[in-house]
């Protein structure tokens, strides 16, 4: 089901440790518990070229992005195979120039007092919003100059199955990849069509029951559908979109500290690569303990015409 993370599915996620690692159990278990909600709320990246890993870089690195476009026309054989080669598998170089973190603190006694399960909760909210700050920073991308509009609704109300058909023809028209393609929408946008007539009586059998149990839509139109509250609205009434792995190409890194701390390492996903850096530090003048994570990243528009925006006239939507 393309809207469920394909993550790691066990309840303590492995994690990946760099060259300074997490020897402390109750790090360890922190990390775990915030890798969750990070993985979580990154999952409508899956969309995009993607290249990420633990592999430790400096901010402004470079890292290659593998991507793959539409593929050529097929050739009729006359003797030679490497006729009309398809050109369009390459790798993109993405500049990692993007770094953000999240620093949570307590006092050194409240750390060593507090129940792990209560520091887990804290970090993981860190870990969360470090998680949706990232996400909608890559979304403000996403904008009139770099791409097409597929429609513009006058309200969120007036988003229906009818409307996703209209933005499956114009990705026809713009040549878009059939394969591979997502529909990514805002909370507004994705109530709209689980309220939908037509959306709303295919919940009828069982393979579509998380839309009325999770109000989760897995594929619409032969689109695999993310809802995420990170779709920001860029000034131009952004809501949605829908898009080929093509259209973006995006990269993560772990961010190797240079000073010593007294835990430090990468988190990572094994499956999917997405990583942060975690780093715990005291200051013996205020006598606080500091947990930062941290995410080192890049991302770069390569295909236009791969990628078409949702509008909303009304403001309020």
């Amino acid at each position: 089901m393309p809207n469920e993370p394909n993550f790691t599915t066990t309840s303590n996620p492995e994690l990946t440790i760099m060259a300074n690692t997490l020897t402390d159990l109750k790090d360890v278990r922190i990390a775990q518990a915030a890798l969750m909600p990070w993985m979580t709320e990154l999952m409508p990246l899956s969309i995009f070229s993607t290249n990420f890993g633990p592999t430790s870089a400096d901010k402004g690195d470079t890292v290659k992005v593998p991507v793959v476009g539409a593929p050529s026309p097929s050739s009729d054989f006359d003797g030679n195979y490497v006729k009309n080669i398809d050109s369009e598998a390459s790798t993109i170089p993405v500049v990692l120039n993007k770094h953000k973190f999240k620093t949570v603190h307590m006092t050194a006694k409240e750390a060593a007092t507090t129940a792990v399960p209560l520091l887990e909760k804290l970090v993981s909210t860190a870990a969360q919003q470090l998680a949706i700050d990232v996400l909608t920073d890559i979304f403000s991308a996403i904008k009139k100059n770099q791409f097409a509009t597929a429609t513009d609704v006058a309200s969120a109300e007036n988003f229906s199955y009818k409307t996703v058909l209209k933005i499956r023809e114009a990705c026809n028209k713009a040549k878009m990849p059939k394969a591979g393609r997502s529909l990514v929408l805002n909370t507004s946008l994705n109530t709209a069509l689980l309220a939908d007539d037509i959306v709303s009586r295919s919940f009828i059998t069982n393979l579509a029951q998380p839309g009325v149990v999770e109000a989760r839509i897995n594929r619409l139109a032969g689109l695999n559908v993310y809802e995420t509250d990170c779709v920001p609205d860029n000034g131009e009434n952004l809501a949605g979109f829908v898009t080929h792995p093509s259209a973006m190409a995006v990269a993560m890194r772990y961010l190797q500290p240079i000073a010593n701390y007294d835990e430090a390492g990468a988190v990572t996903d094994p499956i999917t690569g997405l990583t942060f850096g975690y780093l715990r530090y005291t200051d013996t003048t205020s006598n606080k303990v500091y947990i930062t994570l941290e995410c080192l990243y890049g991302y770069q528009v390569i295909r236009p015409a791969a990628l078409q925006r949702i509008t909303v006239t009304s403001a309020a939507s």
